[in-house]
């Protein structure tokens, strides 16, 4: 009699259950902060495919437009190179931490769990008051503004790499066939150098004609670059929106020059892998 009765209740209790509960549900969130709930099927090389709230349907989305996804258990199971880029950026700071309850908290220093299988903050209040935070309690964290260190470094590269790449356009519109090769490249980028005679720069001519506007443009790009930080409140890091309806209050995107040739590389060589020759040709790389 035991036997039976045990059965009766697990077949009561299975048929009032709600099996929806039971489902582990999974949140999209883009660069933008807005949240889309669905449950994950997989996650190829390029896209995640997953099927929509309330649909019966596979849909997918690239990745690159993800700024990353975690389940209702606060599991982290994937994230993008900015989102990676914007933990980095925001360890060894000062600054805030507001969460979803509404709590302020100031930090003198910030660690993130690399790992993601309990995404945590450890936040340092004080030269012995220390707590650790889910990562997905938290809205926003405000760094103070020696995060613009990364706005002077993007200024300079700008303007350095805008006049190299100038300086390339002018050796190729002014070529000459009668002259070889390296004393006309030695002669353009020559001009934006100043005169160091010791190691041959500008030895003669003095400092070289470009030098001047090299010179002055590189700090108003940088300043350009910090007062545009500042509008777009770049010390302001958003993770999760306080509901799914609401948005991040700016994008969280990085852009990166480097990590978009990277990836359409890597895209090229998952595209050419897929063909005989072209695992052939990799691999001699390789």
């Amino acid at each position: 009699m035991k036997h039976f009765g045990r059965i009766f209740i697990f077949i009561i209790s299975f048929l009032w259950s709600n099996s929806e509960d039971l489902d582990v549900k999974h949140m999209i969130v883009d660069y933008e902060g807005a949240t889309m709930e669905c449950f994950i099927d997989s996650i190829g090389y390029q896209y995640l495919y997953f099927i929509p709230k309330d649909s019966v349907d596979i849909d997918s989305i690239k990745l690159k437009d993800i700024y990353y996804v975690y389940n209702d258990f606060d599991r982290v199971f994937h994230y993008s190179w900015s989102f990676e880029e914007n933990v980095r950026r925001m360890e060894n700071r000062t600054g805030k931490v507001y969460t979803i309850k509404g709590d302020t908290l100031d930090f003198i220093d910030l660690q993130f769990n690399k790992d993601m299988i309990q995404p945590e903050v450890f936040i340092k209040r004080g030269p012995e008051r220390s707590e650790f935070v889910s990562m997905l309690d938290v809205e926003r964290i405000e760094t103070d503004f020696s995060i613009m260190s990364y706005s002077v470094k993007r200024g300079f590269y700008y303007s350095f790499y805008s006049f190299l790449i100038a300086a390339s356009f002018d050796i190729a519109r002014q070529w000459d066939k009668e002259r070889r090769i390296v004393p006309q490249v030695w002669d353009q980028y020559n001009d934006l150098m100043p005169m160091v005679s010791i190691i041959g720069f500008n030895k003669q001519d003095g400092t070289g004609v470009a030098y001047q506007s090299f010179t002055s443009l590189i700090p108003i790009s940088v300043l350009i670059s910090m007062a545009y930080d500042v509008f777009k409140e770049k010390n302001k890091f958003y993770f999760t929106p306080v509901y799914e309806e609401k948005s991040f209050g700016r994008n969280m995107y990085i852009f990166s020059l480097k990590q978009v040739i990277n990836t359409h590389l890597q895209s090229v060589v998952f595209k050419m892998e897929r063909t005989k020759f072209g695992r052939k040709v990799i691999g001699w790389f390789r």
